[in-house]
């Protein structure tokens, strides 16, 4: 063989060998896909048709993924939120903080929650869990939601009325520091709810949601409620270095949020242990 041909010969079995391993890495990549945030639109009517805008946190590996759709208190995308979505992304979690003021034109609802209750925002949740539905990226059967304080009220009144939106199924539902004024129950056939409150909190008072998780119990409903004897509002909100007093909330009556550790870290306990048994059995 000549000197030329041989040249030839080889250089073509290393381009070869080249696009062989590039194909080999892109198949790895592939299969373990780097986790990743992106954000996306998602429309809804009530109480006028708008559209919001949320951040999926996806985690890595293959999907679909088990989800959760989280949803911020009266004072808007409050640090902790994306806090906890970045928790459940590294826990093998999709998780997608809903923003329901920025296209609603809305900043604050602590003062005052009649432009947008947690009743008529309580479609959102459904809306957000069709978006991931329709995406793909997601095991649409393996959906929660999860709300914080005006949100966690949301998640409670989405609760109550999984029976109107029967083409989106919620497996499971997480409210922290809910107000739980209604004791209206849900339906029958209700999704499991864990309520996480604290046992000082002057917002929106445990007492009234123990009372309801009582109430749902004695129903047949599975409800589960954890009260942290001495947090008061916001417990999870590590980015709170010493109590706030929030003068504009309860109309003006004014209620203090304090971060408090051991409860943070004994709520992703029991939110870990909730959603394993709940989307992933």
């Amino acid at each position: 063989m000549r000197p030329g041909v041989i040249l030839l010969w080889l250089a073509e079995g290393f381009v070869v060998r080249l696009v062989v391993a590039a194909m080999l890495l892109s198949l790895a990549a592939a299969g373990s896909a780097r986790a990743g945030r992106e954000t996306i639109s998602i429309a809804v009517t009530e109480p006028q048709p708008a559209t919001l805008t949320g951040d999926l946190y996806t985690p890595s590996g293959k999907g679909p993924y088990p989800a959760v759709v989280l949803f911020h208190g009266c004072g808007g995308v409050t640090p902790n939120v994306p806090a906890w979505a970045q928790w459940l992304q590294s826990e093998g979690y999709a998780a997608l903080v809903v923003n329901s003021f920025q296209g609603r034109g809305l900043r604050n609802l602590c003062a005052d929650t009649r432009p947008l209750t947690p009743a008529v925002r309580a479609a959102d949740v459904y809306a957000a869990a069709a978006k991931l539905q329709a995406m793909g990226v997601v095991d649409g059967d393996r959906i929660a939601a999860m709300g914080f304080s005006h949100g966690g009220s949301t998640v409670l009144a989405a609760w109550r009325t999984q029976s109107t939106h029967p083409d989106v199924k919620l497996r499971a539902l997480i409210a922290l520091y809910p107000g739980c004024g209604s004791q209206q129950l849900p339906p029958p056939d209700a999704a499991p709810l864990l309520i996480l409150a604290g046992g000082k909190d002057d917002w929106t008072p445990a007492e009234s949601c123990q009372k309801l998780a009582d109430a749902a119990r004695e129903a047949g409903r599975p409800v589960s409620i954890v009260v942290y004897p001495d947090a008061r509002h916001h417990f999870d909100g590590a980015d709170l270095k010493r109590p706030v007093f929030v003068s504009i909330a309860k109309g003006g009556k004014g209620a203090t949020v304090e971060y408090n550790p051991k409860a943070h870290e004994d709520s992703e306990k029991q939110v870990k242990q909730f959603l394993a048994a709940q989307l992933r059995s």
